[in-house]
């Protein structure tokens, strides 16, 4: 008998310790988050922003991230306004400012030879993070590579707008990530804020 209690008990443990796991992996713990009010602001420039991939075909990248940003963001925080910002307005307290966007992509090649093998995109984003004490950081957000095995925006390529979008999506939450730990810790490490790579 108490061989049967003793293996129930054991089964609640590790359930309850499985539901608390997965509720701390979330992106968006209601746990661990206490949502605060924040005004979101983008560069000017921003929704102009542009990837050319050919003579007469642009793709948006700016506007993929604006919209990343502001579906994401307010999925973390009470958002009090979202608008651009322009150069000479002063930073706010509170304010997360997205201020770049670039995506890099690399074709890949067998070796000694010209035949395609695959593609890959990446992003990186820079946000300005003015916090409640009117210190303000610089966060990068860089997505992992994410490859294709067609040759990008060819007569048969399907999937790399898609593939440029959700890299933009994935640079922009890891940035989050790193604002909403800045947010809960009272500071950033350093070498979370330093921008170490060019964005044009």
């Amino acid at each position: 008998m108490k061989t049967h209690v003793l293996f129930l008990l054991l089964i609640m443990y590790l359930e309850v310790s499985c539901q608390s796991t997965r509720r701390n992996d979330s992106f968006i713990s209601q746990d661990k988050i206490t949502k605060s009010s924040i005004t979101l602001q983008y560069e000017m420039d921003l929704p102009s922003k542009v990837l050319k991939v050919g003579p007469n075909l642009e793709i948006s990248i700016g506007k993929f991230a604006l919209h990343s940003f502001n579906s994401l963001a307010t999925e973390i925080f009470n958002v009090s306004s979202y608008k651009a910002r322009n150069e000479n307005d002063p930073l706010e307290p509170g304010t997360i400012v997205l201020r770049k966007v670039q995506v890099d992509r690399s074709l890949v090649f067998e070796e000694g030879t010209t035949k395609f093998q695959h593609a890959t995109f990446a992003s990186i984003v820079e946000f300005l993070l003015v916090k409640d004490t009117g210190e303000s950081f610089r966060i990068l957000g860089k997505s992992h590579p994410i490859r294709t095995n067609t040759i990008p925006f060819s007569p048969n390529d399907s999937e790399s707008e898609e593939t440029i979008e959700a890299s933009i999506r994935s640079a922009i939450e890891i940035g989050l990530r790193k604002i909403v730990a800045s947010k809960e810790i009272g500071s950033i490490e350093s070498n979370q804020v330093m921008f170490q790579q060019k964005i044009e």
